[in-house]
C-alpha cells in the first residue's frame, strides 16, 4: 500500500471513530408523556417511570387535568405541593435542571361541553389560571427553570378559533378540541424548551419530557414517541443540529 493509501485509510479509521463517538454522546431525550394524568398521580409515575432513567434535566408539564378535567380534579393547594414534590424529588434523584411549563389558556366554549359538571364552569379560564399561578410560585420559590408556554400561546393569539390557532380546534381541523396543542404549537413549545434548558445540556445527558397528554402529544404523529411532532422529539432533533454543528466546527 503506498503512504498516500495509507493516510487515506488512516483518516476514514479516525472520521469513523469521531462519528460513532459522537453518536454515543448524543444526547438522549424521552417522552413520559401520560395521557389524562394528573399531578397526583405523576408523583407515583415518577418512581416507576421517569427516576430509574436517572436523568440530567427533566421537563415537567402538569396541572392542564389538575384544574380541567372534571374526572380528574386536583384540589389547587395540593397541586402547588404536589409540584414541589415533583421538583424535590427529581433534584434527589440527580436531576441538575428542573423545568416547569406554565399552562395555555382554553378554548372555554369546548371545555365546558365535554365537561358540564365541572364546578368552576362558571369561569373555567380564571381557575386555570390560578393553576399557571401555581406553577409559576413554586418555580420561584424553588428557584427552578420556566418556560413561560402561557405568555408564548397568548402572544400568538390565545385560544382562538381560527386556521392558525395553536390550539386544536374546528378551524384548523382539530375538531372541537380546545386544549390539546397542534403540530405547528408542538414545533414551538420544542424551541421553547430548548432556548430555556439547552444551553446547561451536555452530550451523552439524558433529558426526560415528563407530563400529560400535552407532553405525550395527543393528536399529532408518533405521539407518546421522540420520532413524530410532539414536543419531545422536536426537542430531540434541536440537539442533534447542535451536535452536528458542533461537529462540523474546526
Amino acid at each position: 500500500m503506498r503512504p498516500h493509501q495509507v493516510w487515506m485509510c488512516a483518516l476514514g479509521v479516525w472520521c469513523a471513530a469521531q462519528a460513532a463517538c459522537a453518536a454515543a454522546a448524543e444526547v438522549t431525550v424521552v417522552n413520559k408523556g401520560f395521557p389524562g394524568r394528573n399531578s397526583r398521580q405523576a408523583l407515583a409515575l415518577l418512581e416507576r417511570e421517569v427516576l430509574p432513567l436517572k436523568p440530567q434535566h427533566a421537563v415537567v408539564f402538569f396541572g392542564m387535568n389538575d384544574a380541567m378535567n372534571s374526572g380528574n380534579l386536583v384540589p389547587l393547594a395540593e397541586f402547588e405541593q404536589n409540584l414541589e414534590a415533583l421538583a424535590e424529588r427529581l433534584a434527589a434523584g440527580g436531576a441538575r435542571t428542573v423545568a416547569l411549563v406554565t399552562i395555555h389558556p382554553v378554548i372555554e366554549a369546548y371545555v365546558k361541553e365535554r365537561h358540564p359538571k365541572h364546578p368552576q364552569r362558571a369561569d373555567m379560564q380564571a381557575w386555570l389560571a390560578a393553576y399557571d399561578q401555581a406553577v409559576r410560585r413554586v418555580a420561584q420559590a424553588r428557584k427552578l427553570g420556566l418556560i413561560d408556554w402561557r405568555s408564548r400561546v397568548e402572544k400568538q393569539g390565545g385560544a382562538s378559533v381560527s386556521a392558525d390557532s395553536l390550539l386544536r380546534c374546528v378551524a384548523n381541523g382539530g375538531g372541537r378540541d380546545g386544549v390539546h396543542l397542534t403540530a405547528q404549537a408542538q414545533a414551538l413549545l420544542g424551541r421553547c424548551v430548548f432556548e430555556a434548558v439547552g444551553a446547561g445540556v451536555k452530550a451523552g445527558e439524558t433529558v426526560v419530557c415528563f407530563g400529560d397528554s400535552l407532553t405525550f402529544g395527543s393528536g399529532v404523529k408518533g405521539a407518546g414517541t421522540t420520532e413524530g411532532e410532539a414536543y419531545p422529539a422536536v426537542l430531540r432533533r434541536l440537539f442533534e443540529q447542535r451536535g452536528r454543528a458542533a461537529a462540523a466546527t474546526p
